[in-house]
């Protein structure tokens, strides 16, 4: 009940919002903007790949690299995929550009694209 509150507290404020939360705001959208390409929620519906790519795990260290800067560690990683148990499948230099992961894909995400830019920056 106290968060119902709160929340309500909340909404109820009918104040402006100061510049710097306007700018904050901004940024945030921006970087959402600039992010969105690769918007992979991990839904598998792209699944499975003919040739078998684990495409949401490619796009998931992909996502330490561009969004967290976490270059290192994601390509440590990429090397481990089909190696190990929890690291099934291929990395994203398999795909051949079938095309079928695209038409399932309901963010419409250029898998195919994605792939091959995942494969050079992490490779």
């Amino acid at each position: 009940m106290e968060m119902v509150e709160e929340n309500v507290k909340v909404a109820s404020n009918i104040s402006a919002l100061s510049e710097n939360e306007l700018q904050s705001i901004n940024a945030a959208m921006t970087e959402n903007k600039r992010l969105a390409e690769l918007y992979c929620t991990g839904c598998n519906y792209c699944m499975p790949c003919p040739q078998g790519v684990n495409i949401p795990l490619n796009f998931q260290l992909m996502n330490y690299h561009r969004v967290y800067g976490l270059t290192d560690y994601a390509r440590n990683e990429y090397k481990k995929i089909g190696k190990i148990d929890w690291m099934k499948g291929k990395d994203a230099s398999a795909c051949i550009n079938c095309g079928l992961c695209e038409k399932k894909c309901p963010q419409k995400i250029e898998i195919r694209k994605q792939l091959k830019e995942t494969a050079a920056a992490l490779q």
